[in-house]
């Protein structure tokens, strides 16, 4: 899957592309969720490229790359193999934040921390060690407000039993990960980048769905409960996606 087409399209031919009116296009520009180019003269138009950004399911995608047995194909930038080339995105994401406007320095601020940290946990703690494919997916569409980052790394129980091997659960894992100082040396501790995680969480209008094996993590909007449950389905390694 790659974006490749340059093709131009006047509004009407992307609404009908997108399936929605013209007044639609018009009221999603107005509100930052998908950006128009202007021409010279001043006339509206899309690249065909970003339309078929937009109609991807970002947290589908995510899961897909961290829970199936096959990788799917993915956009090429969507994955880091990296972490220069996560840090290289994420100050770019950064950038485009604040150019947007759909947030103040304060959020984007507060987005790129949340973001930096949960990426560079999964380089630092399965550096050396990763089951099949390394790097991390980091995707984000800032028109709709989501962010989603995944991994197939060990997984949050698994590097945290190298200094707590009494953990007997992915859902004790996750709580004590976004909860507990865990001291040990690095690159064996994890948890103190998700404790950060949730104190910016709780500070800001950010919503953080997290997951790791068999368990999930859900911090509501502007709410200091943390929720950890049992899933459905298994996460190889871990997932997440932000909403602001």
């Amino acid at each position: 899957m790659a974006y490749t087409n340059d093709k131009k399209l006047k509004i009407g031919e992307a609404a009908a592309f997108l399936g929605v009116t013209v007044q639609t296009l018009r009221n999603w520009e107005k509100s930052g969720k998908l950006a128009a180019q202007k021409s010279e003269g001043g006339h509206r138009y899309y690249f065909q490229k970003d339309l078929e950004r937009f109609t991807v399911d970002l947290p589908s995608l995510g899961l897909a790359w961290a829970s199936s047995a096959q990788l799917p194909q993915i956009p090429q930038e969507y994955y880091c193999e990296r972490q220069d080339r996560f840090t290289s995105r994420l100050e770019k994401m950064a950038l485009q934040l604040l150019h947007a406007g759909v947030v103040g320095r304060d959020m984007a601020s507060l987005l790129t921390a949340v973001v930096g940290e949960i990426g560079d946990n999964s380089f630092m703690h399965n550096v050396g060690n990763w089951p099949d494919v390394h790097g991390i997916f980091f995707a984000y569409d800032i028109g709709k407000r989501m962010i989603v980052l995944a991994d197939r790394g060990q997984g949050v129980r698994a590097t945290l039993s190298r200094v707590r091997p009494q953990i007997a659960t992915d859902t004790e894992a996750l709580r004590i990960a976004f909860t507990e100082i865990v001291s040990g040396r690095a690159p064996e501790k994890r948890g103190n980048g998700l404790k950060v995680v949730r104190r910016i969480v709780e500070r800001g209008s950010i919503t953080l769905l997290f997951r790791s094996g068999v368990a999930r993590v859900l911090y509501p909007q502007k709410s200091s409960s943390l929720i950890v449950e049992t899933a459905t389905d298994n996460i190889r390694g871990t997932y997440a996606v932000i909403t602001f």
